[in-house]
């Protein structure tokens, strides 16, 4: 029973305390309260507080900033409300981190803080400040640094519910989502911003892998990367209504990096996005067949198999985007059309539709499959894509086509797709477009895949020239 004793501790609490424990109800409040302010470690009151109350209670962290200065794993929690109401703020010690971030079994990636257990919610309206300005100075704009934090991993949790979270300056990608079913994260806002030259590389607003019945809705992201991302192994997941600001929209991957372990990502649904100065907007990328020790992704892989199905991008709005539509199965190779067309992931049921909105460029597609498992079921319903110069008049610049171009490689169904292929997609065109597209593909086996009949032509046309040249030389 809430006694008139336990009442004077509770109000006492803030110079007191630090960790309130009333019955299954934890208090959070801020060592700094009783240190003149001057930030102080908190990492040990939300653990006692989460050991206190994380099985059948509550844990409240009141409207205060806490300073996290070491990793936390929060793990087989059970039937626990958490209520972030003030700010958790990481500390920007740099080589603690690196030394000491929690590996969460992908890639080279690691997290701050291992969150997970069964009937759980996090709410409150507070704010997860990863302090990111540091890492974003210190990364470079390199990839996947090693042991680089992520703000949360969400870990084998059953029945968890995220609601009005605000996540400012991540590390790395502001969360995770880990072995985990029946996950709802709602009313998210997730913003990188940088500050100098450096740009906010790999601020994931989430990913999801290896779990199943994810529902994500009403978020705002203003990121240098992926708004949502399903890794591998991602089963029956539903995106709806999230804004994107000028990262790379929805993605189905990175999948088919560990020749070990398939990936099997299927019942994707994505609907009601906006993408605003975006690189991309919705895309599906795979690795190659081939295992490579160094990539584009600053990790290692390739080879892997699965299967990647059924997916929908539907209802896009999109604005000023680099590359909106794009399907590549050769997303992260650096040694050329050797290895491009060797990817043994199977794409195939994958639909984009009622997507409108300008492109940055003269592309608003690139879909390239490997000749030697071709994708089924690739459909473009009610795609309207136009450049930005095209909407208002101009001519573009530094290319001969003044048509939106639509590259395709490798269509089963191309002819009744939906899809305007005017050109065939290079093998391992990147995700990131810079320029408008050519008049011609530019010249190197890498970048262009061509039927035998179009090598022969080609050939020919080399020899001609190679021909003519050495004419001239010889005369001269």
């Amino acid at each position: 029973m809430f006694t008139i004793l336990s009442l004077l501790f509770f109000l006492a609490a803030p110079t007191a305390a630090y960790v309130v424990n009333n019955g299954t109800t934890c208090y959070l409040y801020p060592e700094s309260l009783t240190h003149s302010g001057q930030p102080v470690d908190d990492t040990p009151s939300v653990l006692q507080a989460f050991e206190l109350c994380g099985i059948n209670g509550t844990i409240i962290f009141t409207k205060n900033t806490f300073n996290m200065f070491q990793i936390m794993n929060t793990t087989n929690l059970l039937n626990c409300n958490v209520e972030i109401q003030g700010e958790l703020l990481y500390s920007t010690n740099i080589p603690y981190w690196l030394s000491h971030s929690i590996n969460v079994g992908l890639q080279n990636q690691s997290t701050a803080w291992l969150f997970g257990g069964t009937n759980i919610t996090i709410a409150g309206g507070g704010t997860i400040n990863g302090n990111g300005q540091v890492w974003y100075t210190q990364n470079r704009n390199n990839a996947n640094q090693p042991r680089r934090p992520i703000t949360i991993t969400f870990f084998n949790s059953t029945n968890l519910f995220v609601d009005s979270i605000r996540f400012i300056q991540p590390q790395f990608w502001a969360s995770f989502i880990s072995y985990s079913r029946n996950v709802t994260m709602t009313n998210i806002l997730v913003n990188a911003t940088s500050n100098d030259e450096w740009n906010v590389v790999n601020t994931d607003g989430t990913n999801t892998w290896n779990s199943a019945d994810v529902f994500i809705a009403n978020w705002t992201v203003q990121n240098g990367d992926d708004c949502v991302a399903a890794k591998g192994n991602t089963t029956n997941l539903h995106v709806k209504n999230v804004t994107c600001l000028e990262g790379n929209g929805m993605t189905v991957g990175s999948v088919g990096q560990y020749p070990l372990t398939p990936d099997y990502d299927e019942d994707i649904l994505f609907e009601d996005v906006v993408v605003r100065r975006g690189i991309n907007a919705g895309y599906i990328k795979t690795w190659q067949g081939v295992p490579q020790d160094n990539s584009g992704n600053g990790d290692a892989g390739g080879g892997g198999s699965g299967l990647v199905r059924n997916v929908t991008f539907r209802n896009f709005e999109i604005e000023d985007v680099g590359l909106p539509i794009q399907l590549s199965q050769c997303i992260y190779s650096e040694t050329g059309a050797d290895i491009c067309d060797t990817s043994k992931m199977r794409v195939e049921d994958v639909v984009w539709e009622n997507v409108r909105g300008t492109s940055r460029y003269n592309i608003a597609a690139s879909i390239f499959c490997t000749s030697n498992a071709p994708c089924p079921g690739i459909f473009f319903r009610d795609v309207n894509i136009t450049s930005v110069n095209a909407t208002l008049g101009l001519p573009l610049w530094d290319t001969n086509l003044q048509d939106e171009v639509f590259q395709c490689a490798n269509i089963k169904n191309e002819a009744d797709s939906g899809i305007p292929c005017n050109r065939r997609a290079p093998d391992n065109f990147g995700q990131v477009v810079r320029e408008n597209v050519k008049d011609e593909p530019r010249v190197g086996p890498s970048l262009m895949m061509k039927s035998e009949g179009e090598n022969l032509i080609d050939q020919r046309a080399l020899y001609s020239v190679g021909s003519w040249i050495m004419e001239l030389i010889l005369r001269s």
